[in-house]
């Protein structure tokens, strides 16, 4: 890849790796609808909430597994076989009724959204000016999130009258091929690039730096973001029939639109504000909306909540990321992003499993308590993070 200047943003690189990191969460928001889909199918309650963390689960073993050994010149191959693995789950989705052969699709998934995710996230430390990682984070986060305001609405107003779930999941999988071209030309200009030639820090190097209290402590406040978000993205359209209300699709659209705007007119703010007060400031705000959906049954509280939420966590992950950014010491800086990405998606993991036990033991209302706990959780273990010393 190539140097950057020290305060320029945006590049080649950056550009592509946005739209790559776009065509890929294209293909995971769909799954928004999952859970509605496995009770059309007949799934036991039991294992829906397992099957669609499934997919976090294996996105966990691969980062463990692959970010170590990712480099430059190997990062656009590893990428483009986990495209290739993905668009093939796309087609598996229309033969896969069963528990278990849902079970496989679901983790060749997350097998797949890790080589591209973890590929993306290297690269992205690499290109980005150390003075400007909040900003760069703000943008990428947004090609992250425009997924999420698109998708679901659309594929609310497409299936099942139009297009049935199965069907909706293997199509928007097809929309992940151009990402390939993109990959192609990114290893090619890396290719034709000097490379660094610093020696790779060995294994034991990263387990203790994974050790160290500043890391591992963020890692799990970030881990509590995910957890709170994932357990509503998937739990939404249900709790939207059972208290009768209706569009799932416009209420993502209109809390990721408030994300967006946020990171788009405000991004500087996360190289202007403590990072931390913005990731405290986004605990308290998203545990407030999980505690007004508690109490809302009608329409306009629902989306004012969307509001909220929208306001709340589009400060978060970019605060988050480029927090760690500034606390990783140079040669970790690449594996403390991933490891970043590691507890997202163990939050994604638990997010719906503990979601979906809470809704079988206490109803719908229920798994907005475990939403807000998790907020409280965060806001909790952030203590101690402001007097951490960047690298």
């Amino acid at each position: 890849m190539s140097t950057t200047s020290p305060q320029r943003l945006f590049s080649f690189e950056f550009a592509s790796l946005c739209l790559l990191v776009f065509l890929s969460y294209c293909n995971i928001s769909v799954f928004y609808s999952l859970y509605v889909y496995f009770e059309a199918l007949g799934i036991p309650q039991s294992w829906r909430g397992l099957l669609i963390g499934a997919s976090s689960l294996a996105t966990m073993a691969a980062y463990l597994t692959v970010s170590p050994f990712l480099t430059m010149r190997n990062a656009a191959h590893v990428a483009a076989l986990g495209v290739v693995v993905l668009l093939g789950c796309g087609g598996a989705y229309l033969v896969a009724v069963s528990p278990a052969a849902l079970l496989a699709v679901r983790l060749a998934n997350g097998l797949g959204v890790a080589l591209v995710s973890a590929v993306a996230m290297t690269l992205l430390v690499a290109i980005i000016p150390p003075t400007r990682s909040g900003q760069a984070f703000g943008v990428y986060s947004i090609a992250m999130l425009l997924p999420y305001s698109v998708v679901p609405p659309l594929f609310d107003w497409l299936s099942p009258a139009h297009l049935d779930y199965q069907h909706g999941y293997a199509l928007v999988a097809v929309a992940l091929a151009p990402a390939l071209v993109v990959l192609a030309l990114l290893g090619r200009r890396s290719g034709n690039r000097e490379h660094s030639h610093t020696p790779r820090p060995t294994l034991a190097a990263m387990a203790k730096n994974a050790r160290k209290r500043p890391v591992s402590q963020l890692l799990v406040v970030n881990a509590m973001y995910y957890l709170s978000f994932a357990s509503l993205f998937f739990l939404a359209k249900s709790l939207f029939l059972a208290r009768g209300l209706a569009g799932v699709g416009l209420f993502f659209c209109i809390q990721t639109g408030c994300m967006l705007l946020l990171r788009v007119f405000a991004n500087r703010i996360f190289d202007v504000v403590p990072k931390i007060r913005l990731i405290r400031f986004c605990y308290v705000v998203t545990g407030a909306t999980f505690m007004l959906l508690y109490v809302a049954h009608g329409q306009g509280l629902t989306y004012l909540a969307a509001v909220l939420l929208g306001c709340g966590m589009g400060v978060g992950s970019p605060s988050l990321n480029a927090f760690m950014y500034e606390l990783s010491e140079p040669e970790f800086k690449g594996l403390n992003a991933n490891l970043m990405m590691l507890s997202l998606q163990g939050g994604s993991f638990f997010g719906p499993i503990l979601g979906g036990a809470a809704v079988g033991i206490a109803g719908y209302d229920g798994f907005l308590l475990v939403g807000t706990g998790a907020c409280l959780a965060g806001l909790v273990m952030s203590r101690g993070l402001g007097t951490a010393r960047p690298a």
